[in-house]
């Protein structure tokens, strides 16, 4: 079955998302370490500013469930960096967490729960959700077409969860579930978007990041920005502040390469990041997303880019964890935004009817993704079935040739052919009915499934008697 627990921007502060951010080495390790943990088979993990969600394909949710929330306290605790110091030993690690409690199975939001080694004030039970089987599946398309995005409809996160499989089978910690799971997620994201006109222009966090630093400068055009960071939501950002008409545009990266190319591509100027003082004096907007794990910008570098002007600075930290540090928010004529005040200072919704017809197409994607499930778990019985069925014709066909005495080769041949194509049209038939219950609507996936089991159970095993 499938099962996650995770936590977003709907309850969990910057600071908490921040704790549990996972990019590059650490998403890496962390992967490694979850499948080793026990009861998950498969696990993805999808990390971005606004959220982090752990998926698992698992026989055992509640074994799995235990092993997750422990990874997640454990992290949380100590920071993700524990994650890469831990490999490979990170697994014991994580069983050793026993002392946490876990969130019981189905329960969406866990309030009340008792503290978790966090402050007693907000123990990190609090902010954790958690979904088995359909429910699990429909949070993760309802997350791709961008209904539970921020900024609703955005379209940066279906780049998001592309990236989260991708990371997991190069982890080697995904498999056939979760590449299926995945892949329907992408394409219900994909039709929810071409189908509806939930993806507005700008409907992003970037753009919500642009209309309310216009808001703030009175209008961009003419204007200078600092652009730190050259990842999606800086590359967005870039775009989006080109098209609104800023004037001199400066691009600060420690990926020296990474800014050029999207210099080049946006009409930037690039600077090194020791050399953002000197750029701050000149800009108007300062936009930070990086995936640094510590703070880039210091109050004492924007109090340094302040000397001798007048003129207001707004800086956008669109980081989690935050890229500036929150005493520059201070300053004279600075006017800091965070992630959280982003979300407070909101963005126009798109129309109730695409939402609707949004959530009509997730509905669809689930119950077409319990269907395919259906079918596909019932493969190996079908398989095992067609071997025995395989190995008694063989069987039978060897008794029949034995006793009609002399045969020539061309009437050999036209009695095996007629036994093999009787077992084909019966499994074509069967197969096709298979489908077909699997299908239906109306028949509850539970007993489908019970059904099925017991149909084609291996009968040399003896399952499904009874």
């Amino acid at each position: 079955m499938i099962g996650l627990i995770g936590l977003d921007h709907h309850e969990a502060p910057a600071d908490v998302r921040g704790r549990l951010t996972f990019v590059g080495e650490r998403l890496d390790a962390a992967l490694r370490a979850l499948v080793a943990a026990p009861g998950i088979a498969e696990v993805a993990l999808l990390s971005t500013c606004n959220r982090t969600e752990v998926y698992v394909a698992t026989a055992d949710w509640i074994d799995a469930a235990a092993s997750v929330e422990r990874f997640l306290t454990l992290a949380h605790q100590s920071g993700p960096e524990v994650v890469v110091a831990a490999v490979p030993d990170i697994a014991a690690t994580v069983q050793s967490v026993t002392s946490a409690p876990m969130l019981a199975p189905g329960i969406r939001t866990a309030r009340g729960s008792e503290t978790l080694g966090m402050s007693e004030e907000r123990p990190l039970g609090e902010y954790l959700y958690t979904a088995e089987g359909v429910d699990a599946v429909r949070h993760l398309f309802e997350v791709a077409a961008g209904l539970r995005s921020m900024v609703v409809g955005e379209s940066q996160i279906l780049g998001q969860v592309k990236d989260a499989i991708a990371a997991a089978e190069a982890a080697e910690s995904a498999g056939e579930e979760l590449r299926a799971l995945f892949t329907r997620a992408i394409k219900v994201g994909k039709r929810a978007r071409s189908d509806t006109e939930i993806s507005r222009a700008n409907a992003s966090l970037a753009g919500a990041a642009v209309r309310v630093a216009s808001e703030s400068l009175g209008g961009l055009e003419g204007k200078s920005a600092l652009v730190i960071g050259a990842g999606r939501t800086s590359q967005l950002c870039a775009r989006l502040l080109r098209a609104e008409g800023i004037g001199n545009l400066v691009l600060a990266n420690r990926s020296a390469r990474a800014a050029d190319d999207l210099a080049s591509e946006v009409g930037a100027a690039v600077v090194a990041l020791e050399d953002v003082c000197e750029a701050l004096e000149r800009a108007h907007l300062v936009v930070s997303a990086t995936a640094a794990p510590h703070m880039v910008l210091s109050a004492a570098t924007v109090a340094c880019g302040l000397r001798g002007r007048r003129s207001p600075l707004v800086i956008m930290d669109l980081a989690v964890p935050a890229d500036v540090d929150p005493a520059a928010g201070l300053l004279p004529q600075v006017s800091l935004y965070t992630l959280d005040m982003l979300r407070e200072a909101g963005e126009p919704s798109p129309r109730a009817d695409d939402v609707a017809q949004a959530r009509a197409i997730v509905e669809a994607g689930t119950r077409e993704w319990a269907r395919s499930r259906q079918v596909r778990m019932a493969v190996p019985g079908i398989a095992a079935l067609r071997r025995h069925v395989d190995r008694s014709e063989q069987a039978e066909l060897a008794r029949a040739l034995g006793q009609l005495g002399q045969l020539s080769e061309a009437d050999r041949q036209v009695v095996e052919r007629f036994g093999e194509r009787l077992v084909d049209k019966m499994f074509h038939h069967l197969v096709a009915r298979i489908r077909s219950l699997a299908e239906f609507d109306e028949v509850p996936p539970d007993i489908t499934m019970r059904v099925l089991t017991r149909l084609f159970a291996d009968p040399d095993d003896g399952a499904g008697a009874g």
